[in-house]
């Protein structure tokens, strides 16, 4: 089995980036999950995505006072109330002694459309980027848990590193991430509240540094993905050159397919919020 690891700063649709991959003629073919919410016109619509079959949970490799494994379990560090509230999540206890292999076993069945792949991409939960810091959703960029890195690649041996950048003035993707947060935690958050334009720097000065710096290593293929979410061909074919994939024949119309449910969110923030 290839093993593919997309890492990703969250808002940079990696959820859906690991399911397009995952579409692809020797990989698993896993369905895409739709998260919905009410707009201002009263209408139930797509705001974010999951790919449920591409999730692994990577509790194993997290020390036991890790800032994310205390924030997902709400500030315990103490392992039998651990073990409790992943229950309460829905996932199997066990999960936080499980290697890579182990862990692949809560991948659903029934999200599989494929079932002679030979090909896995996977996202990890609950640290989507092996991050060091958090800030109540405001990602401290500049730096990676380096250990916690090391650890995932050393138990997965991933044949490649899929990390999404952002290098674009459009705000579509910026200001889709602001309303699907705001949808989850309310407006009482400054940061939510900060411009665009502020977020299009954050985005851009991380897409900056891991470019110059490599922080994922040297095995790392970069996605542009505001040009990848905007149906750019030359974008796609080298996704597809660094996952060794012939294209997928409808490719530009699931590309505009996701493009519009985008657009369809920041036509909301754009009558509510200016």
């Amino acid at each position: 089995m290839k093993n593919y690891l997309v890492l990703y700063v969250p808002g940079m649709c990696g959820s859906w980036l690991a399911w397009l991959i995952n579409q692809h003629k020797n990989f698993p073919q896993y369905d895409l999950g739709h998260n919905h919410w009410t707009n201002d016109l009263g209408e139930t619509k797509t705001l974010d995505f999951g790919c449920f079959g591409a999730d692994w949970y990577t509790y194993k490799h997290m020390t036991k006072d890790s800032f994310y494994l205390e924030s997902e379990l709400h500030d315990t560090t103490d392992l039998e109330e651990i073990k409790i509230r992943l229950t309460e999540m829905g996932l199997d206890s066990n999960v936080l002694n499980w290697s890579f292999e182990e862990n692949r076993r809560i991948r659903p069945i029934d999200e599989r459309n494929n079932e002679s792949f030979t090909k896995d991409c996977v996202k990890i939960l609950p640290n989507h980027g092996s991050f060091s810091v958090l800030e109540n959703f405001g990602i401290n960029f500049d730096k990676i848990d380096e250990e916690l890195l090391k650890n995932i690649v050393d138990d997965m041996r991933p044949k490649k590193i899929i990390v999404p950048v952002f290098k674009s003035s459009n705000d579509t993707l910026v200001k889709r991430w602001i309303m699907r947060l705001t949808n989850e935690v309310g407006d009482s958050d400054g940061y939510y509240h900060k411009p665009v334009a502020w977020h299009q720097k954050a985005w851009s000065e991380w897409s900056e540094w891991v470019l110059q710096d490599n922080p994922y290593g040297n095995n790392v293929h970069y996605v542009d993905i505001e040009k990848l979410t905007s149906g750019d061909n030359d974008e796609y074919l080298k996704l597809c050159e660094a996952i060794d994939e012939t294209p997928i024949p409808n490719i530009q119309e699931e590309i505009t397919l996701y493009r519009s449910i985008l657009l369809e969110v920041v036509a909301h923030y754009d009558r509510t919020r200016l």
